[in-house]
C-alpha cells in the first residue's frame, strides 16, 4: 500500500511536468490520494534537495522509516535532507524535526516558475512557501505590470515577490509578525526586483487599514489570506466571525476596476458563507463587486469535488 501509493503520486507529478516548473512541490497529498487511514494523514513536499513531511495524526516510527526509505529510493535528488512537522497536536508549538540526511541550515532559495523564494527547513513551523497558492503566484507574475499592490497577512511575503516579479510598480507587505516581515523583506531583496518598490509594515491589519485610507491610498490589487485565528494587543480575529468586518475595511482601499483576491484556509466555513460576508461588506462600503473566478488548488493537491478536504476557499473579485 505504501510503496504503490507514493509511487503513483510521484508519477502523477512527473506526468504533469510539475518538477520541471518548480523546485518546490507537493509530491503526495494523503487526504486526497489515499484511502488508507494512516497514509491519508501525511503530506510530502519537496524544496530543492530537501523533503518536508507533514503528519496530521500520529504515525508509528516503523511506518515513518518506511516512508523515508521510499522517498530516498524514488526521489534521491530531492531528499538530501528530510524533516518532519508533527501537526497531530492541536496548536502545537513544536518546530520541524530533522529525520534523515543533511538538513539545510538557515534559509535558501527555491525557484517556482523561475521566481526565487526563500524557504527554511530547521527551527520553523513552516517552510515559508504555501504550495497550495502556486496558481495564485503564477497569476500575479502574469497580471501585475504597473499595478499598486497591497498584501495583507503576508506571512513571508511570497505573494509580494510574485507581484513584484510580475512588474508591479509598488508592493506594500503587511503582517503582524515581526520575524516574518523580516523574512519577507529578505526574500524581496534576494529576488532583486528592479523597477518595483517594496514597502514593509509590521503591524495589525485592523489598525493599519484605516491609517492607509486616511492617507488617501488606493491599490489596484489587494491580497488577503488571513489565518483562521490570531490575537493582537487590541483583540482577537477569527474567520468564523470577523470576515465581514475585515472586508469592510479593505474595500474602501480598492481602486476602481481594482481586483481583490481573498482566500481562507478552513473546512468549517462554506464558500457560500464566505462570499456572503464579502457581499455584506461590499453593501456597507457602497462597493459593487464583479465575480472573476475562484482561487483554486493546484493539480498537485487532488481532492474529491464534494469533499470537505477542499479547505482552500477564495475568489478573484473586481471593483466596478
Amino acid at each position: 500500500m505504501l510503496e504503490s501509493s507514493l509511487a503513483t503520486a510521484f508519477q502523477l507529478r512527473e506526468s504533469l511536468g510539475a518538477l520541471r516548473d518548480s523546485e518546490a512541490l507537493r509530491m503526495f497529498y494523503g487526504p486526497g490520494e489515499s484511502t488508507d487511514s494512516v497514509l491519508s494523514q501525511l503530506a510530502i513536499d519537496v524544496f530543492s534537495d530537501q523533503t518536508w513531511i507533514t503528519q496530521w495524526a500520529p504515525v508509528s516510527e516503523t511506518l515513518m522509516r518506511d516512508v523515508v526509505s521510499v522517498i530516498r529510493q524514488r526521489l534521491p535528488e530531492r531528499s538530501r535532507g528530510i524533516v518532519l512537522m508533527d501537526r497531530s497536536k492541536v496548536a502545537s508549538e513544536a518546530d520541524s524535526v530533522p529525520l534523515d540526511g543533511e538538513v539545510r541550515e538557515g534559509r535558501f532559495v527555491v525557484k517556482e516558475f523561475g521566481i526565487p523564494y526563500l524557504v527554511q527547513m530547521k527551527n520553523t513551523k513552516h517552510p515559508g512557501l504555501f504550495l497550495d497558492h502556486a496558481p495564485l503566484r503564477r497569476w500575479l507574475t502574469r497580471t501585475q505590470a504597473n499595478k499598486r499592490v497591497l498584501n495583507l497577512f503576508s506571512y513571508t511575503g511570497a505573494l509580494s515577490v510574485a507581484a513584484g516579479a510580475g512588474g508591479a510598480s509598488s508592493v506594500t507587505t503587511l503582517d503582524l509578525s515581526k520575524p516574518t516581515i523580516e523574512w519577507a523583506r529578505e526574500s524581496w531583496e534576494n529576488a532583486a526586483l528592479a523597477g518595483s518598490t517594496g514597502d514593509f509594515i509590521f503591524g495589525d491589519v485592523f489598525d493599519w487599514l484605516p491609517r492607509l485610507k486616511k492617507k488617501g491610498l488606493e491599490y489596484d490589487t489587494i491580497l488577503c489570506d488571513p489565518p483562521s485565528f490570531s490575537r493582537t494587543k487590541t483583540g482577537a480575529f477569527s474567520t468564523g466571525k470577523d470576515l465581514a468586518r475585515l472586508h469592510g475595511l479593505i474595500l474602501p482601499l480598492l481602486a476602481k476596476n481594482g481586483i481583490l483576491v481573498t482566500s481562507i484556509n478552513s473546512e468549517n466555513i462554506s464558500e457560500r458563507a464566505f462570499l456572503g460576508d464579502i457581499e455584506a461588506a461590499a453593501q456597507q462600503a457602497g462597493t459593487r463587486l464583479q465575480w472573476l473566478g475562484r482561487v483554486d488548488l493546484p493539480e498537485t493537491f487532488p481532492t474529491p469535488l464534494d469533499s470537505k478536504q477542499r479547505y482552500l476557499k477564495g475568489f478573484y473579485l473586481r471593483s466596478v
